[in-house]
């Protein structure tokens, strides 16, 4: 996993962040402890918390948010990964096939000027008068012709 600088918040975002926490948390500590204000003090540090509560929560979104995204990234990434090697072994599979069809033609069309080579020697053995029967190989004849019709 590289380390980018867009994965976390770095530099002065990442310290603003942090002095904004820590001013939130500071100012609630100290509004827990100061409990003696009249109202109209309380509605001044309550406007006052409120703001900065504000900043303070998109702050810590900002944080976290940014490790949650980095292993989301991370995740997607790995999935990628996978589906291109699944994709280059479906690829390397196809291209297999295609070379055995090939060899398979190629094949059937040997055995099929073969078996046309014979035919013509027998037609002239049996003007001559000799026969020999059916011979082994007319079954891959019937079988190239049945598999790869013309």
């Amino acid at each position: 996993m590289a380390n980018d600088k867009t994965d976390n918040l770095t530099g002065i975002a990442a310290a603003a962040a942090l002095i904004v926490l820590t001013a939130w948390l500071v100012l609630v500590l100290w509004l827990a402890f100061h409990t003696g204000a009249n109202e109209q003090q309380w509605a001044r540090l309550n406007s006052v918390l409120g703001s900065v509560e504000a900043v303070a929560f998109a702050a810590a979104g900002a944080l976290f948010g940014t490790t949650v995204q980095k292993q989301r990234v991370q995740e997607s990434k790995e999935q990628a990964e996978k589906a291109e090697n699944r994709a280059a072994a479906a690829e390397h599979k196809a291209s297999a096939n295609a070379q055995a069809a090939a060899n398979g033609e190629a094949l059937a069309a040997a055995v099929k000027t073969h078996a046309g080579t014979r035919a013509s020697f027998e037609v002239a053995e049996e003007f001559r008068g000799s026969s020999r029967g059916r011979e082994p190989h007319d079954d891959l004849v019937a079988l190239a012709e049945r598999l790869f019709p013309d």
